[in-house]
């Protein structure tokens, strides 16, 4: 029943993951740029459309895991065993936890609209540090058991994953961009440098808990990763990874040369970072495909 529905699973996580990773990447920005960016109601929105389209694919994935476990994808039958799914099986309970969490960052960020204030940024990182709790209680880190290191190790892979590819994909797609046709190039270079150093430090994390969660999810032998379906969706993450370190790691050679960027120099660096965010969404969709494909080990 694995491959049962697993293309649409892979898809509904992957949007949820994505917009996790940007809703968490969009609120950082807001603590690393200056009150006069005049770019805060700009991450407000995006967050906004992040967070809605958390909320949509969590009800499409409560409907997909209803389906996978009874084997039956009708509306019909979904529509009978829906609530016993939610209410008494532990995947169940935890994306309706997740639903209602997404819930709480719609309503804090209806209620929290000034993001000049750090106390708003910060109010809003701890819903998203609870939905990664939720998050890293399903799928293979959870197979040992609650409060287990696998899911502990996965809590931190989560928010690494999110601060550095939602950092990217903030970077790349709103405040960059929204810089440079504001022609704010002295800027632009100062949140680079920041976004940067906050990227290195989540990388770091990342490579720790991914090393850890591939060995497991390998079965500590390497030769799955060419014979099995997640060994070669694994390559292609990792391929994926290297791509985006790459291009970061130009990134911040240009800004270690240069104190100040000229024009030319920030759009050729706002190009990087799309590209980049680009790959983010890449890596996010692959890892999507993993969670939802059975482990190597099985």
């Amino acid at each position: 029943m694995d491959n049962f529905l697993l293309l649409p699973r892979a898809l509904a996580a992957a949007v949820s993951d994505s917009g996790f990773a940007g809703a968490f990447g969009l609120v950082l920005a807001s603590l690393l740029l200056s009150n006069q960016s005049g770019l805060h109601l700009r991450l407000q929105r995006s967050t906004f459309y992040c967070a809605i389209g958390m909320l949509v694919a969590g009800i499409v994935q409560v409907y997909l895991a209803t389906a996978t476990m009874i084997g039956d994808a009708g509306v019909a039958a979904v529509r009978g065993q829906i609530m016993p799914v939610v209410l008494e099986t532990h995947a169940g309970k935890l994306l309706l936890w997740d639903l209602i969490l997404t819930l709480i960052l719609l309503l804090t960020l209806g209620v929290r609209r000034d993001w000049q204030r750090r106390s708003t940024a910060w109010s809003l990182l701890a819903v998203l540090a609870a939905l990664s709790a939720a998050r890293a209680a399903t799928g293979h880190a959870a197979a040992d058991g609650d409060f287990t290191l696998p899911e502990f190790v996965q809590v931190f892979h989560l928010i690494s994953i999110a601060v550095w590819a939602g950092s990217v994909l903030a970077g790349g797609f709103v405040v960059l961009p929204g810089m440079l046709r504001a022609q704010r190039t002295g800027e632009i270079s100062a949140f680079a440098g920041r976004l940067s150093r906050t990227v290195t430090f989540a990388l770091a994390v990342v490579v720790l808990s991914g090393t850890y969660n591939s060995y497991r999810g390998l079965g500590g032998s390497l030769k799955p990763l060419a014979g099995t379906q997640w060994g070669i969706l694994l390559d292609i993450k990792v391929l994926l990874v290297f791509a985006a370190v790459a291009m970061g790691a130009a990134n911040r050679r240009m800004l270690g040369k240069n104190r100040s960027l000229t024009v030319e120099q920030t759009s050729t660096l706002t190009t990087v970072l799309r590209v980049e965010a680009v790959t983010m969404l890449a890596i996010l969709t692959v890892s999507a495909w993993l969670a939802n494909s059975p482990p190597a080990t099985s």
